[in-house]
């Protein structure tokens, strides 16, 4: 059965934003995995004191991220953006700044998701 037959495959500009979400989680990923001890060290990191190989199997995780394409993943994503959002906001510091990212990544999943359903 194809996927796409059933309607999960995104759409362009679904797609695209995806893939670009995708490449930011592909750089986290590699940055996790080459630099562990300063993923480990930044300001109000949860991972502080974590051993380096632990942060980079968490880098390995990113990975298998970049390589969806299907609508539903795309759009559950969006609550659990949300939710890192708001935690990583109520961590204060340099998360503030990720929270942010993350919350707008959320709203522009949701509008390309709108955009392909809709017009």
């Amino acid at each position: 059965m194809s996927f796409q037959n059933i309607g999960l495959r995104m759409g362009g500009v679904s797609s695209a934003v995806f893939a670009g979400q995708g490449v930011f989680l592909l750089g986290n990923a590699f940055y996790s995995i080459m630099y562990p001890s300063s993923v480990a060290t930044f300001e109000g990191s949860s991972l502080k004191g974590t051993p380096e190989g632990a942060v980079q199997c968490i880098g390995y995780t990113f990975l298998p991220l970049t390589q969806t394409d299907h609508t539903l993943i795309m759009a559950s994503s969006i609550p659990s953006r949300l939710v890192a959002a708001w935690i990583m906001y109520r961590n204060g510091g340099n998360w503030v700044a990720v929270a942010g990212f993350e919350t707008s990544m959320a709203v522009l999943a949701s509008a390309a998701l709108i955009w392909d359903r809709y017009m």
